[in-house]
């Protein structure tokens, strides 16, 4: 069980540092070098500036460059962004985890984030990018957990991890990314997915023979939104949900649509209404009808924290790969 609330904000400051992880082994684009925050506890005592930058120059609630907590190796979640998303789209849930004793990484996809989502010109070219980052996204998250745990890139600037102590996590087309990384990754104990996109969205045979069920030594949680336009719950999720295995758990969030997972759900969201979309099964539900962030956030906070408190262990904790998941 948790040693302390996950329903409140850790007992850690929490520190961020950038890095950029090299991806040698893509054998579409061995050049492509992926961005990457690093959330992480820090030494108690500090002062938090809550300086970290974030794209839509929303608040932030990490310090950076802060001196890790080095008493204890610590369990590691890497997640992934949405389609046309950042790495730092979910701030208010990295910081979150951080405070709990968790590292948590989160690389861009490069080729599928916001900025170069935008700058596409045809539904050719989408589409083109759509395979690739179909082939890119789990792939990333590996080199992720390899470059953090045995390069031990930036070690000097995180806390250590245990490397028997893995989660993913992510949202949209990155709870898809997340499902499909236990098959590249074995150490992974653990996979929490928002709003995860399946077939209707990835394509054909969006899965691999073999790569669902998930093992039941993998604890698996699915969080969606029950209003979600953009996937679908009956299209989508219930039959995703349907394959993940008899120990997998879901929860819904009631008034809630697909951006209500990331920062500034109101501004997002309002995009959302005004971008038409083809084949939605219903147009989307006005904000003022929907929840607010601050009651949004905390469900979300509670429910991710006490997931992979239970699935990886708290600051200090061990957990055996013989270990069943909770």
């Amino acid at each position: 069980m948790p040693e302390h609330d996950p329903s409140l904000r850790g007992p850690h400051p929490v520190g961020v540092i950038q890095t950029r992880i090299p991806c040698a082994g893509d054998p579409i684009d061995p050049r492509r070098v992926l961005p990457t925050e690093i959330w992480y506890p820090a030494r108690p005592g500090v002062r938090e500036r809550d300086d970290g930058a974030h794209p839509l120059g929303l608040p932030h609630r990490a310090t950076t460059d802060l001196t890790p907590l080095a008493d204890a190796e610590l369990p590691l979640v890497v997640f992934s962004h949405g389609n046309s998303g950042l790495r730092q789209q979910s701030t208010f849930l990295m910081t979150h985890l951080a405070s709990h004793g968790f590292v948590v990484a989160a690389p861009d996809h490069v080729g599928n984030t916001f900025d170069e989502m935008m700058a596409l010109e045809s539904d050719e070219q989408r589409r083109e990018v759509h395979l690739r980052a179909r082939s890119q996204r789990p792939s990333d998250i590996a080199r992720v957990i390899a470059a953090l745990v045995d390069d031990r890139i930036e070690a000097d600037r995180r806390p250590a991890i245990d490397a028997d102590r893995i989660g993913v996590a992510g949202h949209s087309y990155g709870g898809w990314t997340a499902l499909k990384v236990p098959a590249l990754e074995p150490r992974v104990r653990g996979v929490c997915c928002l709003a995860p996109a399946a077939e209707p969205f990835v394509g054909r045979r969006a899965f691999e023979e073999g790569e669902l069920p998930l093992s039941a030594e993998i604890a698996a949680l699915v969080l969606a939104a029950e209003d979600d336009v953009l996937v679908d719950r009956h299209e989508s999720i219930e039959p995703l949900f349907a394959r993940l295995g008899d120990h997998a758990r879901i929860d819904w969030l009631d008034r809630a649509d697909h951006f209500h997972f990331c920062d500034g759900v109101a501004l997002l969201h309002k995009v959302h209404e005004n971008t038409p979309r083809p084949g939605l099964p219903r147009p989307p539900r006005p904000i003022a009808e929907l929840r607010r962030e601050d009651e949004t956030h905390p469900w979300l906070n509670e429910r991710v924290a006490r997931f992979f408190l239970d699935a990886l262990g708290a600051v200090g904790a061990r957990r055996s790969t013989g270990d069943a998941a909770a």
